[in-house]
């Protein structure tokens, strides 16, 4: 059986990939041919995660980061609400029930390249049940 955390991560992944996003499991490098707008699944967390008689319990968080164009906002905006749609609709992973507990989400500008971007963070966080 895969952990909780794996389970969350491919979930949050399968329905960024469902949506048509450029979805990459790692943050691409400015040699690689990435187009914007993308979405970059990061890390997870989990708390008090506790193995009682093969029971798992606690809380689970994914980050997930979307990348976009400064001059495309509408673009950028659409993206990061259909991903949070998305996170509220998730309920059942592959052998875990998880509720969403939490779901914060900011858009900054980013301008450490030479194209002005916009940088999203949604992290959601999930009680496993």
């Amino acid at each position: 059986m895969k952990s909780p955390r794996i389970q969350l991560f491919n979930a949050v992944f399968n329905k960024s990939i469902s949506l048509g996003y450029d979805t990459y499991d790692y943050l691409p490098g400015k040699d690689e041919d990435t187009h914007y707008p993308f979405v970059h699944i990061a890390g997870s967390v989990s708390s008090d995660v506790m193995n009682n008689k093969e029971v798992i319990t606690g809380t689970i968080s994914q980050t997930i980061h979307i990348w976009g164009l400064g001059n495309d906002r509408s673009q950028f905006a659409e993206m990061i609400f259909h991903l949070e749609m998305e996170l509220r609709r998730l309920s059942e992973l592959e052998n875990y029930f998880v509720r969403l507990t939490a779901l914060d989400s900011n858009e900054i500008y980013d301008n450490t390249t030479t194209d002005n971007l916009l940088h999203g963070v949604i992290q959601a966080e999930y009680k496993i049940t």
